[in-house]
């Protein structure tokens, strides 16, 4: 039977077909065309931020969808990471994730196919994504980011309106993907060395600040400085302990945007009472992303005045005993990651050998002054022991000897309580403790039942205060055994330190004689005083004596001594 041929419907037939060819060579040249343009803003770009929004942004123009979002995979965590969005909430960057698996870009990238849905909301693999507004689009296609038969990520697009996704679609993006896997991944490495280069760069610049023999405080500036710059953070405040003040106080900081840190220092963190709402004791690393919600409110008042957003605080350790806290604060949220905190706990760690070695240096400095302190407390003994021959009053050779030692004694309990403590500042209270008992034990009359009270705070105060005081003391407490309880079997004396603030207090009293015993002539011990309040403490003494006992009273300011 013989074959007819229609022409037309042979010519209609080969008409559709160049039209679907030239439909899918147009569509092929757009996709190269596309290809190329990824291409092109890869090589343009320097850094992995830029290449991730290139990628995206032209995926987006390319596919005519509304939103193209990147997720990168963190592998200790396993989370894929919104890296990069044209449709997203902008903020959701670094912070939005999804886990492996989870949603349809999380089960795209587990099972490394892709998945398309016109509806997403409706598959029961959907996962919304908080804080991204991805519920006010209808269709999503997601594809794995794969290269070398490892998933290192995830791309979806999504749309507003109802879309049916085609082979070309999914074909298309998994071209994509498969052409900016091997991209991004080295793009990452790269980016992670380049943040493992600064930071040893980081580590080694603050290495040489401790190490080297400056001062504390431009070493510690160094690391707060050195803190900002890798940790791309605003601000990085040091906060040390001190221990009179029993709070942690501003030393050092380093702000990228405010030059005049220096005056603006945040307050300070009492030991006791830290501006931290939910913890107590600070023993790690805390991340305070909720300002508001997790700071005291005088606190938030500073960081809102500051223009401040986000804090990490690192507590400084040093040998089990914790002396201050490093704050990095960012003026925006951002995610620390756990190599992040581990950095900034390395330079709080090298903050803790700054200060020790700080305080080798310093305590070369100190073997230094402790020759001249003893060297002028020599001179002091030599002064004393001048007037002392001086002195009018018809004593036994063995008396004048005893009170010369017990002077001598008091000279030494300072050094002594110097040596104990292993700081500049001295115990004033236990200093005074210890010449007490010195008295006590050495002058006392054996038919005499005295006793000795001493109350007030702990004060510290400078080896020249302290040793002043100690010899005043001793001087009035002996004064006191001399010529208060003539005739009597018992007495009490009541040293008592008052803090006044700026200014000092030490008041000796006792329960004898006073007035009663009537006047008695300036003696050395008084002289003694009088010079020591004048000379060394720029204060001023005072002797009252009343039916019921004499009172002594020394005060002298504190910012002095």
């Amino acid at each position: 039977m013989p074959v007819s041929f229609d022409p037309a419907r042979i010519t209609s037939a080969i008409n559709q077909s160049v039209t679907q060819l030239r439909r899918r060579l147009r569509r092929t040249e757009t996709e190269l065309d596309a290809i190329r343009q990824i291409c092109r803003s890869v090589n343009a770009s320097a850094d992995l931020r830029s290449i991730l929004n290139g990628i995206s942004e032209t995926t987006t123009r390319v596919m005519r969808v509304d939103s193209a979002s990147i997720y990168l995979l963190d592998v200790p965590t396993q989370r894929l990471i919104l890296k990069a969005t044209t449709g997203l909430y902008p903020s959701s960057i670094d912070h939005g994730y999804l886990k492996m698996g989870q949603g349809l870009t999380g089960w795209a990238a587990q099972n490394r196919e892709p998945v398309a849905s016109h509806d997403a909301q409706k598959d029961p693999r959907f996962f919304e994504v908080p804080n991204t507004r991805e519920r006010s689009f209808q269709s999503l296609l997601a594809v794995p980011l794969i290269n070398q038969g490892h998933v290192i990520g995830a791309i979806n697009v999504q749309t507003y309106r109802v879309r049916t996704w085609n082979a070309s679609d999914i074909e298309f993006i998994s071209v994509i993907g498969d052409v900016v896997a091997g991209i991004l991944e080295r793009a990452v490495l790269e980016e992670q060395t380049e943040r493992k280069v600064q930071e040893l760069t980081a580590v080694s610049e603050v290495s040489k600040a401790v190490t080297a023999p400056v001062y504390l405080d431009e070493t510690l500036r160094v690391v707060a400085e050195m803190a900002v710059k890798s940790l791309g953070a605003r601000r990085c405040s040091l906060l040390l302990l001190d221990e009179t003040e029993n709070a942690y106080i501003p030393r050092a900081v380093f702000d990228e945007h405010d030059q005049t840190a220096q005056t603006t220092m945040e307050p300070s963190w009492p030991v006791k009472a830290l501006p931290l709402r939910n913890v107590e004791t600070l023993h790690q690393p805390v991340i305070i992303a909720d300002v508001g919600n997790e700071l005291t409110q005088d606190y938030c008042d500073w960081v809102n005045a500051s223009g401040l957003s986000m804090l990490l605080c690192v507590p400084m350790i040093v040998q089990e005993r914790q002396i201050g806290v490093m704050n990095v604060w960012t003026n925006k949220q951002i995610a620390f990651s756990d190599a992040q905190v581990e950095l900034a706990t390395t330079l709080a760690n090298q903050i803790g050998l700054a200060i020790v070695n700080a305080h080798l240096v310093g305590n070369a400095a100190i073997v230094q002054e402790m020759h001249h302190r003893v060297k002028n407390n020599l001179q002091n003994v030599v002064m004393l022991l001048q007037m002392q021959l001086s002195d009018e009053r018809k004593v036994t050779a063995k008396e004048a000897l005893g009170e010369a030692v017990n002077r001598i004694m008091s000279i030494a309990a300072v050094h002594d309580a110097m040596a104990h403590e292993g700081f500049r500042l001295v115990d004033v209270k236990d200093v005074i403790i210890r010449v007490c008992n010195l008295v006590r034990t050495n002058m006392t009359r054996p038919d005499l039942d005295l006793e000795i009270t001493i109350t007030g705070p702990d004060i510290r105060l400078s080896s020249r205060a302290a040793t002043a005081l100690a010899l005043c003391v001793n001087e009035l407490v002996q004064n006191a055994m001399e010529h208060a309880f003539v005739g009597r079997a018992q007495g009490v004396i009541y040293v008592n330190i008052l803090d006044m603030g700026k200014s000092l207090e030490i008041e000796v009293r006792d329960d004898g004689r006073g007035s009663a015993a009537g006047e008695i002539g300036h003696s050395l011990g008084l002289s003694i005083v009088e010079a020591l309040v004048a000379e060394d403490l720029r204060g001023q003494f005072e002797l009252i004596r009343d039916t019921t006992g004499s009172l002594a009273r020394i005060a002298a300011p504190i910012a002095f001594s």
